[in-house]
């Protein structure tokens, strides 16, 4: 299918609940689009400035088809093309490039179109997320 970067705002979901000079920071990257992968990632220098807190540990297996431990933190505030979710964040090594996997997207409610390369919004909302309660 293929790969596709999408413009990501990223806030410190908590900084609503938080003294000014304990919130962090909100990042603008670029995310990549990759239909194998499921969580959100950030690389810890992007990761770093939201100063979310730490969750725990979980065990990824990554398309290398290898096995990694890697720290989760939450709760971030993703926001692409004006639809927003609240997902934990995995932390990837420096130099990493940031993912949006399947977790964030169909909490946003987007479907990847492959022979455009880009998000499109599911036909049934295409104004706003429509999730499945059940």
């Amino acid at each position: 299918m293929g790969v596709f970067r999408v413009p990501v705002k990223v806030r410190n979901w908590q900084n609503r609940y938080l003294p000014i000079d304990r919130q962090g920071k909100e990042i603008d990257c670029e995310a990549l689009v990759d239909s194998g992968a499921a969580e959100f990632a950030l690389p810890v220098e992007l990761l770093e400035p939201l100063r979310l807190e730490y969750l725990g540990e979980v065990r990824v297996y990554t398309a290398d088809a290898g096995e990694h431990d890697y720290r989760v933190f939450g709760i971030a505030e993703v926001e692409v093309q004006g639809r927003v979710c609240q997902v934990r964040v995995i932390e990837l090594p420096h130099g990493a490039e940031p993912l949006l996997g399947a977790v964030p997207r169909e909490e946003m409610d987007w479907h990847i179109s492959p022979a455009e390369k880009r998000l499109v919004p599911n036909p049934r909302s295409p104004e706003k997320p429509l999730l499945p309660l059940v």
